[in-house]
């Protein structure tokens, strides 16, 4: 007879034989939700039992990751501190800086309108600026576009286009259009493109041009005033020079006058070869650009060239003459006006302008204690002066001086901006 050595077991502590036994269930207090675990072992019923015979193993279950022990709030915070920046400080992009809109961010139309009336191409100006208007959507720069507009009616004396325009402008923009300015001298219908008095000079300068050139010399035995528009020429060669250095002449010997209009390209093809030390240049360019230059009354530019003139060919330099008969009908500056707050006044066309502009701004700056300048009656401004104003006001800037542009029309407003001038000076438009 065998007797356990394990000792003697309660009756009611011993399973049924072959089931499992059943752990009781135990109360327990309200638990958050957590991940599943393991099903209990049952364990026999009183502390010193050591009787394992009737062990049932629990059911196996699918192996799963142990979850990372939990980490306490303060040090979770310290390790994010550790491993990782903010993503303000590195993922952020930086902000740009806030700029005011600049006065000179001009929508391309406005800077085309202004490059063609500064060159003296009035009708170009004319055509971008009109169909711009009606059929581009200008956003902020549509104000300024319309104005343009206005001006170039008035320049152009468009009367009838004018004040049809400012209906339109009423509808659009709610507010009260640009007046018409009646001038004491009206512009004659005969010089405007297309008119009798207008002949216009294309492609090379040469013996080929010399119907255009005849033309003109027909046009100046019937009227008094001629105009002759050079914005389409694209080259020159001396004879064409010399045919047209003898039109002229002949034209302001009979006591005509001649207009020129797009002169700067003129003088630009001319300037270019007729460079002191460059005898290759044929004389009859030098005597061209010399006649041009006594044309426009741009005296500091003909004794220049005159001096290099001479230089280069060893003679005695050309000498200025004055024509108070005949002439171009512009000067780069009128003499100073007198006003009554001490302003210098430029008016007309100011184009070719030399250093006795920059003479003159230089002097009104240090006799007043603010440099004004007065273009009230300023019709247009070519780059060559822009760009001398803007070196000789640039330079008056910096040495302290506070200057005050006013009066200006919205095309020689626009530029000004488009050249920079609007930076060192503070421009108000004509109204």
């Amino acid at each position: 007879m065998v007797f356990s050595i394990f000792g003697r077991k309660k009756a009611e502590s011993k399973p049924a034989p072959g089931k499992a036994p059943v752990a009781k269930p135990r109360p327990s207090p309200a638990k958050p939700a957590s991940p599943a675990k393991p099903a209990e072992v049952p364990q026999a019923q009183g502390e010193d039992s050591l009787d394992f015979s009737t062990y049932v193993p629990p059911a196996k279950s699918a192996p799963r990751a142990e979850a990372p022990p939990p980490v306490a709030p303060a040090a979770q915070a310290a390790v994010v501190q550790q491993d990782a920046k903010p993503p303000a400080l590195e993922e952020a992009p930086a902000a740009a800086p806030v700029i005011p809109p600049a006065a000179d961010e001009l929508d391309p139309v406005i800077v085309e309108t202004a490059i063609f009336f500064a060159n003296g191409q009035v009708v170009q100006a004319l055509s971008t600026l009109s169909r711009s208007v009606r059929e581009a959507d200008l956003g902020a720069s549509a104000l300024q576009a319309w104005l343009m507009l206005f001006h170039l009616y008035q320049h152009l004396d468009m009367r009838p286009e004018f004040e049809a325009l400012a209906m339109e402008f009423v509808v659009k923009f709610e507010r009260s259009p640009p007046s018409w300015v009646e001038t004491a001298k009206r512009s004659d219908p005969a010089l405007v493109t297309g008119g009798i008095g207008y002949c216009a000079l294309s492609g090379t300068l040469s013996e080929a041009s010399a119907p255009e050139l005849e033309k003109l010399r027909e046009i100046a035995e019937r009227l008094l005033t001629v105009r002759m528009d050079c914005a389409k020429l694209q080259g020159l060669d001396a004879p064409g020079c010399r045919l047209l250095r003898e039109t002229l002449a002949s034209i302001r010997g009979a006591g005509r006058e001649v207009m020129i209009t797009g002169e700067t390209q003129l003088l630009r093809l001319l300037e270019e070869p007729c460079q002191a030390g460059r005898l290759e240049t044929d004389d009859a360019l030098w005597a061209l650009l010399l006649e041009l230059y006594r044309m426009l009354k741009l005296k500091d530019k003909f004794e220049e060239t005159a001096v290099n003139y001479a230089v280069t060919f060893e003679v005695s330099p050309p000498s200025w003459e004055s024509q108070p008969s005949a002439g171009a009908e512009r000067a780069p500056v009128e003499p100073p006006a007198d006003s009554e707050d001490g302003a210098l006044v430029l008016s007309g066309e100011i184009t070719g302008a030399g250093e006795a502009l920059a003479a003159q701004l230089q002097d009104w700056s240090a006799a007043n204690a603010m440099l004004v300048i007065d273009m009230s009656r300023a019709k247009r401004v070519d780059f060559v002066t822009a760009g001398l104003m803007l070196n000789v006001l640039s330079k008056l800037q910096r040495s302290g001086t506070t200057i005050q542009i006013r009066g200006v029309n919205e095309l020689i407003h626009a530029l000004f901006l488009v050249m920079g001038i609007g930076k060192i000076a503070r421009i108000i438009p004509r109204r």
